[in-house]
């Protein structure tokens, strides 16, 4: 009973060695794609804010086949989550900029009330 409990605490700490469990190869690589898709769909939004989000779930998407997959699917992976950090990188500034200037924009607004409508609303003139 010993020797069986020690077998098999010795193969998990070989499987944790060897970098662990591998992930399904099929979603390791849905992962995968799914995280190249986002890299290239990212750009192309014009907002900077949502630009450097999709980046962030690209770098999630492509973190976990770079540790779980396969060796093929880790290189691609690896690969992917490098460009995607990248592109992060180089987005957060302008980012930074878009949501300053929409906490400026909300609180000039807030202190300043906006007046749209008309005195004389509602009241008839013949």
């Amino acid at each position: 009973m010993v020797i069986l409990e020690t077998m098999e605490q010795n193969q998990l700490l070989g499987e944790l060695a060897s970098g662990g469990e591998q992930v399904n190869n099929k979603s390791a690589k849905a992962l995968a794609w799914t995280a190249g898709i986002l890299i290239v769909v990212a750009p192309a939004i014009i907002s900077p804010p949502g630009t450097f989000s999709l980046l962030v779930l690209a770098i999630l998407c492509a973190a976990i086949p770079s540790v779980f997959a396969s060796k093929r699917c880790r290189i691609i992976s690896i690969v992917l989550l490098i460009a995607s950090i990248t592109l992060a990188i180089s987005y957060y500034p302008a980012s930074e900029r878009e949501l300053e200037a929409y906490m400026q924009r909300a609180k000039k607004s807030a202190i300043q009330p906006q007046v749209t409508t008309p005195t004389d609303q509602g009241v008839i003139t013949k």
